[in-house]
């Protein structure tokens, strides 16, 4: 079932899209496979908190806007076994491609299914790469949009990898 995910199950404006294989074009590493992500890279992924409870994250968005996200996060840099900088096959723009752990996909599908309408950030380190309302369960695959451009791409993927494409 995890294998079985439909593109686009997860859509957004400048978000995330899930899906099993993402439809483009690697730029780093061989087709699909990417690296793996440095341990101190600190990938999170957490729900954002419309409240701004106390106990929440505080960060700001590409735009500069505030934005609280809620602790803990449900997913960690442990639970990605690999990125992959790519281009998306529909708008030409870079797209990290993130595939999770066997482990981490399960916890992902539960995670997701129980945040349908929600909204989700995708974070690396302190940096907010993208803000997305979840509009279906997605599990083993994600593909992170909204990035700058191609420079700031390959800065992230480096960031993240250790790598440079």
């Amino acid at each position: 079932m995890l294998r079985t995910l439909l593109a686009a199950a997860f859509l957004a404006a400048g978000g995330l899209t899930a899906c099993t294989t993402p439809p483009a074009s690697t730029l780093a590493g061989e087709a699909g496979r990417g690296a793996a992500p440095l341990p101190q890279a600190r990938l999170l992924m957490r729900e954002v908190d419309e409240q701004n409870l106390p106990a929440s994250t505080r960060l700001t968005d590409a735009a500069g806007q505030p934005l609280s996200l809620q602790e803990p996060p449900f997913l960690v840099t442990a639970d990605v076994r690999s990125v992959a900088l790519d281009t998306d096959a529909y708008t030409g723009t870079p797209v990290l491609n993130v595939q999770l752990t066997e482990e981490a996909g399960a916890r992902m599908l539960a995670a997701t299914e129980a945040r349908v309408g929600k909204r989700i950030a995708f974070t690396v380190g302190d940096r907010v790469l993208t803000v997305a309302t979840i509009r279906g369960p997605f599990g083993k695959a994600l593909q992170v949009n909204g990035l700058e451009d191609l420079e700031d791409a390959q800065q992230m993927y480096a960031e993240i990898t250790g790598q440079h494409p």
